[in-house]
């Protein structure tokens, strides 16, 4: 059964007489947060603009979409053009930041992506396109001060130089509000701290439950790693052998070993896991 509209048009013909220049339209781009874990430190992936805006400051790889391109289409194909990471193991949309202020060439929407991927996927990372440079930037977020009201916290990323943040995040009502300033000479372009701080933010609460830390990791892993891997996320040590009788319940082993100085089980994560929450 076709239904009409009050004109008594078939959708068919609604769509042949629409005029879509009724509507100024705003520019669409994405925008990647590469995370990997790299010497046991959390790591992102951070590009240096080439042109204005913001030109010669650090950013988030990504660009505009191509009329006929797919998001994900497009922030992939940024990444390979930016970065030359051509392949990640994981990534998803994380948020959408749509201020009409936040870039001065045009009204522009950027959807942003979280990616992860263990660094043996990333082998020759480098600039290009409308990046002058690439670098993998050292990711850590320390509380300084919290009470019931708020937490502010120090959110530093290490590389090629240091750019560094206060976090405020006060309670209202049921929510947080977040704000942060900078206290570094350097500072990432646009509005791409709130990006950083948000991934930061996400990874920690669902690197277990919902099984995004495991996408920091190779297929096969040890215990060892996987502890290494979560305490560079959550930027706490544990306590070795609770933590590894709590994870390994969720783990399969392979049966094979890691040789060294002494043999460590090798393990794959099932993301079916029994008490697994949706991600």
């Amino acid at each position: 059964m076709e239904f009409l509209n009050e004109k008594g048009q078939t959708e068919q013909q609604f769509l042949a007489e629409y005029d879509d220049s009724m509507y100024r339209k705003a520019n669409n781009t994405v925008d990647m947060l590469l995370f990997t874990i790299k010497d046991g430190t959390l790591q992102l992936l951070l590009i240096k603009r080439r042109n204005h805006p913001w030109i010669n400051r650090w950013a988030l790889p990504g660009g505009f979409v191509n009329y006929d391109e797919d998001l994900d289409t497009a922030v992939l194909r940024e990444l390979r053009e930016e970065t030359n990471v051509s392949d990640t193991a994981y990534f998803r949309q994380l948020y959408t930041l749509g201020k009409v202020d936040r870039d001065p060439r045009s009204r522009t929407i950027s959807t942003a992506y979280l990616s992860l991927s263990p660094q043996e996927n990333l082998k020759d990372v480098r600039g290009g396109d409308d990046a002058r440079q690439a670098a993998w930037f050292q990711v850590e977020k320390k509380t300084v001060e919290q009470d019931e009201s708020q937490r502010i916290s120090k959110l530093t990323l290490k590389g090629e130089c240091e750019i560094c943040y206060e976090i405020t995040e006060k309670v209202k009502a049921n929510y947080i509000c977040r704000s942060s300033r900078l206290l570094s000479e350097d500072e990432l372009a646009a509005d791409h701290i709130k990006l950083v701080n948000m991934a930061i933010d996400q990874l920690r609460s669902n690197a277990i439950s919902s099984g995004l830390l495991f996408n920091l990791l190779p297929e096969t892993f040890t215990l060892k790693e996987v502890q290494t891997a979560y305490e560079a996320v959550s930027g706490l040590k544990v306590d070795t052998p609770n933590f590894r009788r709590g994870i390994v319940s969720r783990l399969t082993a392979t049966g094979q070993y890691r040789q060294g100085r002494k043999a460590a089980m090798l393990y794959r994560f099932n993301p079916l896991y029994e008490n697994m929450e949706g991600n």
